[in-house]
Formats: structure tokens, sequence, C-alpha cells
């Protein structure tokens, strides 16, 4: 993975299309790279969460281009590289386990849940929540190491919910547990058991939010 953080951090420097095409190389074998990575981390994910069993690198991979249809940010490339294991692939809107690597600014970290959802889904999950908070409360808990991520979260609970011992999560609206790894972490030559191992206390959780996914798919 040291060509892969290597690679990112020169793309970082160097974001447009000309310094690109003469790294190309660089880039397709930092690609393969982190394909063999994923190849082998859905395997690992796919041994305690049998959700995630068939998805191929594709499903779990992104394109290095940005959209910058509407952004006023029109640098054409990401300087990061990601994998998402999630039931039904990364464009399914279901939970799922995520790998990051942004050297650039020294952002690396593994994650586990339901990110971006739509305004049905975040309704199924406080209503999780709502009867059942202390096992959502106790899958969090479980999963040693890891934080709740509340970027993005209200400041106060959304109109029609009441307080209540776990009412403060129904201010979250992406449901993500997170755990911030080191440089190290990414290089080690066992990258994939590491995550896969980290991130199996996090199934419980992933599951759950699945689950209330379930409940709005099964709605349509």
């Amino acid at each position: 993975m040291e060509q892969v953080i290597s690679f990112l951090t020169e793309l970082a420097q160097h974001n447009y299309k000309e310094w690109f095409d003469a790294h190309k190389d660089e880039y397709m074998q930092a690609k393969n790279t982190v394909a063999e990575v994923a190849v082998e981390l859905i395997s690992r994910i796919a041994a305690f969460d049998s959700r995630m069993q068939g998805l191929r690198v594709e499903d779990c991979t992104y394109r290095i281009y940005r959209d910058i249809r509407f952004s006023p940010d029109k640098t054409p490339y990401k300087i990061h590289m990601g994998i998402y294991v999630c039931a039904g692939g990364k464009k399914s809107g279901r939970a799922g386990y995520y790998l990051h690597i942004e050297p650039a600014t020294d952002t690396y970290f593994i994650c586990s849940g339901l990110y971006n959802p739509t305004k049905e889904m975040i309704k199924s999950v406080r209503e999780e929540i709502m009867l059942s908070g202390a096992k959502f409360d106790a899958a969090i808990k479980a999963a040693k190491g890891f934080e709740v991520d509340w970027e993005g979260a209200l400041t106060r609970l959304p109109q029609g919910w009441k307080e209540g011992p776990y009412s403060d999560y129904y201010r979250l609206k992406s449901y993500i547990i997170i755990k911030s790894v080191s440089r190290s972490y990414i290089t080690a030559p066992d990258l994939a058991q590491r995550v896969a191992r980290d991130l199996k206390p996090t199934q419980p959780f992933c599951e759950i939010m699945n689950r209330c996914v379930d409940y709005v798919l099964d709605e349509k």
C-alpha cells in the first residue's frame, strides 16, 4: 500500500489531467493494489456477515474521477481511495463496511453503518431506536474502539420525537460508527485481515441498520 499512498500524495499536489495522463501506469498499479485488498476484504467480511456474499470488486470500489458538473471545485480527481463492502453493492443504499485512505490529509479510517440514508430510512432507524434503544446502544458500545460519527447531526431533537434515554441518536443524519487508524496500519502486509478483524464487532450494529433499510424497501 506504500505505492498507493505515494500516488495519492502526488495526485493531491498535481490534480490536473496532464499530470494524471503522464502517470497513468502508477494509477493503474495503485488501483490494482486496492482491488487485491478488496477481494480479500470482501471474502473476510462475508465470513461474518452473510449479506456481503457474492460481491465483486467493482461493487465495492470507486472511480478516481470526480463529478465536477455542479461543484465549485473543478479539480478532476479524487485524492482518496476507499473500499465499501455493502450488501447489494455501493449503490444499493444499504449499510456496510468501509475503508478510507487519504494520505494528503493524513486521514485513514474504517467504519460501519448507514451513510447518507433517505428520509424514509432515517425515520425507520429512529423508530428502531424508539422501540429498541437499549439494543441499539449496546450494539454501538460492543464495537470497542469505534465512536459514533456526529458530523452533520442536528443540534436539537427533530420535530415529533420525544426525549428519552437514547433520544440523542435521533439527531443523527447518518448512522456511522468510525475508528481512525494510522498510516502504518494501512501499509501493514495483513491489511485486509486487520480491517476485517476490527470491523467484525460492528456487525450487530450494521445488521440493525440493514434491517431498518429492509423495512423501508419492503414497503415499496
